[in-house]
């Protein structure tokens, strides 16, 4: 006498389990994905100093609503939107930038980056030395700040 097998054939367990692995690499592959907000408004806790000609940026970590934790106001050379300090992240190339958040120039209390963002060097000292970041370039030349500053060499 023969009795029908209660536990599951092994071809049903490994489509069991190829699903489930499947599913984990594209839950994995979307978390790498993940949108930073660069240029989302935020605030630095100081006011940045005036009069600096471009030399020096304010940059606050731990920004509390940035999901990087750190918000930058370069060291502005132009600003004619109005853009305040924003919400950054470090970068290793421009289209790490990319999905910056821009702001509205046509609104006046939308202070947020319009020119889009690239991948340069907001400092040559202090804790964030040299760390590549997203920047707004409505601030800054992105032909300038996008070249590694001599100072970064040694």
């Amino acid at each position: 006498m023969r009795f029908p097998s209660q536990s599951p054939s092994i071809s049903h367990v490994a489509r069991g389990f190829a699903f489930m692995a499947l599913a984990l690499l594209l839950f994995g592959l979307g978390g790498a994905c993940e949108d930073k907000h660069v240029g989302r408004p935020c605030e630095l806790g100081t006011m940045p100093l005036g009069g600096s000609s471009g030399q020096i940026s304010t940059i606050s970590s731990p920004a509390l609503e940035c999901p990087s934790r750190i918000c930058l106001l370069p060291g502005a050379t132009k600003d004619p939107m109005g853009t305040g300090p924003l919400c950054t992240a470090e970068c290793e190339e421009n289209q790490d930038c990319e999905d910056g958040e821009k702001g509205n120039a046509s609104d006046p209390n939308d202070h947020r980056c319009v020119g889009g963002f690239v991948c340069g060097y907001p400092t040559t000292v202090g804790s964030f030395k040299c760390r590549r970041m997203c920047m707004c370039t409505d601030f800054v030349d992105p032909k300038v700040v996008t070249v590694r500053p001599s100072a970064c060499d040694s």
